[in-house]
């Protein structure tokens, strides 16, 4: 068969394209990873932690965070662990449900007086009235009585903190209403309580709507009175709310980065490519536009081959006079992952354009690490084809005592930028770079091996054919 010889390179070629990928993630060094950060410890730690910075987070190329890696001074790979912060990922409860009981002002006599609460606002200059009817849990008024912009929430018997309000409420379209909140324990004296954003409602299909007001500080309820006012807006009818149980811990601040300047598709939409694969815990849109109130939808997909798909809508928004200014607060994505995402306007309303900027906040993400070897220490991180390597917190607080919280903290010095020779070549691209170039190599190498076997198929035909003497 002297005449196969021909076909040792071309299986060669087939073998290496199967063998590349696994090849590239052995034996991995620190300067195998795109981005890195020297660690140092307190002297006689046996395990550390750290959180990841932003600058980091924005360096990952698995969703799962599995290219993270740790090594000493030597070079050596450390055992770590991946977790969440406490407090991020506490399950969240609510409060049973209140009614909204509507404020009335009337003259003397006008209102049925018996059972009815007083309720001052401005001190003694205002007076107005409210009664509830036990049995039907409603406000129980005289027609000639004038409802008033405000409503009260009896909350004395709540013992749960809250830190939201998911209020339920008709209200008119297409604008944004801003609501006080105050408390009280005796209708007479009103603490204000701080709101973060308004309230708006938008038409048509997946069209921007909010119904929660959130507490800038948490607040206890028990034994006190809510009042909630609104601007005058006519429509607006509030009936009740669900409170959100605040969490018992704090969560950690979220790593945040803004994005560099996006690419404008015509006047209503923009466009954002993101070079990380980290799951993303929100989104915050903002404007340096005076005066700007914009409602938008957020389309993302992995890849320029695939269709945008609609993940939320939310209002951008910049209003108010100077010292008094109100923007639109973070959009929550709740983890999802994605390369690109798009943010075009609703009715074709135009965008503010260049005065459009966008930031991007992910879930804190600690690392506890072996620090065994000589220090200082090398973090490294991003790699798309990196193995996951990590172990269980549990194999590695087994050699520690008292709670993680307790851990001595590495401190991140020098941070450093590496141009990666596999993922900067046009290979590296091609095999890291979304799932069609994936699908296309494994097609290739499929068709590669076709190929070989015809050939030898082929040789061994004419061979048969044309027996040698």
């Amino acid at each position: 068969m002297k005449n196969t010889t021909w076909l040792i390179p071309l299986m060669q070629c087939a073998l290496c394209f199967g063998t590349l990928s696994a090849s590239a993630a052995d034996a991995l060094k620190p300067a195998d990873f795109a981005w890195q950060a020297t660690l140092t410890v307190p002297a006689g730690a046996t395990v550390a932690r750290v959180s990841l910075p932003a600058q980091a987070m924005v360096k990952l190329q698995t969703n799962n965070a599995r290219d993270v890696r740790v090594f000493n001074a030597a070079g050596d790979p450390l055992a770590f662990a991946l977790l969440s912060p406490a407090g991020t990922k506490a399950k969240p409860m609510q409060t049973g449900y209140y009614a909204a009981h509507a404020l009335h002002s009337a003259q003397q006599g006008q209102i049925n007086r018996p059972g009815a609460l007083a309720v001052e606002i401005n001190g003694a200059s205002q007076t107005v009235w409210v009664k509830f009817d036990d049995k039907a849990n409603q406000t129980v008024v005289t027609p000639d009585a004038n409802a008033l912009d405000s409503v009260l929430f009896d909350t004395r018997l709540e013992k749960q903190p809250i830190s939201e309000m998911i209020l339920q409420a008709a209200l008119p379209t297409n604008t944004l209403i801003h609501f006080a909140l105050e408390s009280s324990a005796d209708l007479k004296q009103w603490t204000p309580i701080a709101l973060q954003g308004p309230l708006f409602r938008f038409d048509g299909v997946n069209a921007p709507r909010s119904d929660v007001l959130t507490l800038t500080h948490t607040e206890r309820l028990e034994g006190r009175y809510l009042r909630l006012s609104w601007e005058g807006q006519d429509g607006v009818q509030v009936s009740g709310f669900t409170g959100q149980v605040a969490p018992t811990q704090i969560a950690p601040r979220r790593p945040r980065i803004n994005l560099p300047e996006g690419q404008q598709d015509g006047t209503t939409a923009k466009i954002w490519q993101l070079d990380f694969a980290t799951p993303v815990a929100a989104l915050h849109l903002s404007t340096a536009r005076e005066n700007t109130l914009v409602p938008v939808r957020i389309l993302v997909r992995n890849d320029a081959a695939q269709p945008w798909r609609y993940m939320a809508q939310a209002v951008v928004y910049r209003i108010g006079a100077a010292g008094q200014v109100k923007i639109n607060p973070n959009l929550l994505l709740g983890g999802a992952a994605f390369r690109q995402f798009r943010v075009e306007s609703i009715n074709a309303m135009a965008l503010p354009g260049n005065d459009l900027h966008a930031a991007i906040e992910f879930e804190p993400l600690d690392l506890l690490f072996l620090a065994s070897g000589p220090g200082p220490f090398d973090l490294a991180v991003g790699r798309a084809d990196a193995p996951a390597a990590n172990v269980t917190p549990s194999l590695l607080t087994a050699v520690t005592t008292g709670p993680i919280e307790s851990l001595p903290v590495a401190e991140i010095g020098l941070t450093r930028t590496v141009d990666n020779a596999f993922d900067q070549s046009t290979l590296g691209k091609f095999l890291t770079n979304g799932d069609q170039q994936r699908n296309a190599m494994l097609w290739g190498v499929l068709i590669a091996g076709v190929l070989v076997l015809a050939g030898v198929a082929y040789t061994l035909l004419r061979k048969l054919s044309h027996p040698t003497t």
